[in-house]
């Protein structure tokens, strides 16, 4: 016949220190993965601005992502900061005119259309929302 000894119930609680390190539980991981997707179906057809490693940003309309974390826009737009080298001369310019030395220059941009950014090249995403996109509560009568 076997013997088991009692545990205290404080005793078999797990410590902040050791729920921390334990790993997640399915039905947690499950949750998150859900909540993920709903989040991501949200963003759906919605205006993101997507920055990437070299500087370059893209916007256009979300349309899908994948495991690689590659993103999917259509109708995207493509912008670069001015080289160095049409910095100078525009600088070089304003100083000929006798203009401020603080120039201020504009993007240069193309259409793309359909694009896929590689997920290992995105810096930070941006969602572009307006107040006239946002929902809103019924308006009381």
């Amino acid at each position: 016949m076997e013997s088991h000894e009692s545990v205290p119930a404080s005793a078999s609680a797990l410590t902040p220190a050791a729920a921390a390190a334990a790993p997640p539980s399915a039905a947690h991981e499950a949750a998150i993965r859900e909540e993920s997707r709903v989040y991501l179906q949200s963003l759906l057809n919605k205006h993101l601005l997507v920055h990437t490693t070299d500087g370059r940003m893209f916007r256009g309309e979300f349309k899908c992502t994948d495991p690689d974390c590659n993103i999917v826009l259509a109708h995207a737009t493509e912008y670069r900061q001015p080289t160095a080298r049409q910095r100078a001369q525009y600088a070089a310019q304003q100083a000929a005119a006798g203009q401020s030395s603080r120039a201020v220059m504009n993007m240069t941009s193309r259409y793309l259309g359909l694009i896929v950014t590689p997920g290992h090249h995105i810096v930070k995403i941006e969602v572009e929302e307006f107040t006239s996109q946002l929902k809103r509560p019924p308006r009381p009568f």
